[in-house]
């Protein structure tokens, strides 16, 4: 059931303020400065309640936020991150900290050996996407725990299975199989699962689900 899923990976509007500490004004005001993601689930629950006196019926609207996301709010508390610039700032030097250390990295720098052009990708109107994705709840849906980091390590994940995955399986070097296995199971590691309706959209299906039917399962097979 879709909402037993929201209810275990995020908090409901109203409990993710309690938790935080914040009135609803407060809320407001994080959202109109641009330091706060919003909600990433939006849930309309229609119901009908029957008895002698007749029928009554009630329509609720429901805010789901992340979990993580509070330690998100943290962060700006701790390091008194008020405006955007200063948020927006914090969110980019640890995204861009991340692409270092995956450059760095065993399995970043065979990937970036390889197929050099995918982090010259990451410029800055990728940055502006990203940030601007991220304060409307998309990788509150997409990821794990919505931080930066994570948010820069499913996207380059992504982007180096489609390129990987430009070579159709037929012709697919042998030699190249272990290090699509390592970048697919990385990606797994940090894109979250979705919910079941969701999926078949997602890059879980795409470069996850798909791929490991299409070029890794086979090859065990065989």
């Amino acid at each position: 059931m879709l909402l037993n899923c929201l209810y275990s990976e995020f908090y409901e509007e109203q409990v993710f303020l309690d938790l935080l500490g914040l009135s609803s004004a407060d809320w407001q005001s994080l959202l109109e400065r641009r330091v706060m993601p919003a909600a990433s689930y939006l849930f309309t629950n229609s119901s009908l309640c029957v008895s002698f006196f007749g029928q009554y019926q009630e329509r609720e609207l429901y805010r789901f936020h992340l979990k993580s996301h509070r330690r998100w709010f943290e962060d700006l508390q701790c390091f008194g991150l008020t405006q955007e610039q200063a948020a927006k700032a914090f969110f980019l030097s640890r995204f861009r900290n991340a692409k270092e250390a995956f450059r760095a990295g065993e399995l970043g720098s065979r990937l970036h050996a390889s197929y050099p052009e995918v982090l010259s990708a990451f410029d800055g109107d990728l940055e502006e996407r990203t940030w601007g994705h991220f304060l409307n709840g998309t990788y509150g849906i997409c990821t794990r725990d919505g931080q930066p980091d994570t948010i820069f390590q499913k996207q380059v994940g992504v982007r180096y299975v489609e390129k990987i995955t430009e070579t159709e399986p037929h012709w697919f070097p042998d030699d190249q199989l272990g290090l699509l296995r390592q970048t697919v199971d990385f990606l797994d590691g940090v894109e979250s699962e979705f919910a079941a309706h969701e999926v078949s959209q997602s890059s879980r299906q795409r470069c996850i689900i798909d791929v490991r039917e299409r070029y890794l399962a086979e090859r065990v097979a065989a």
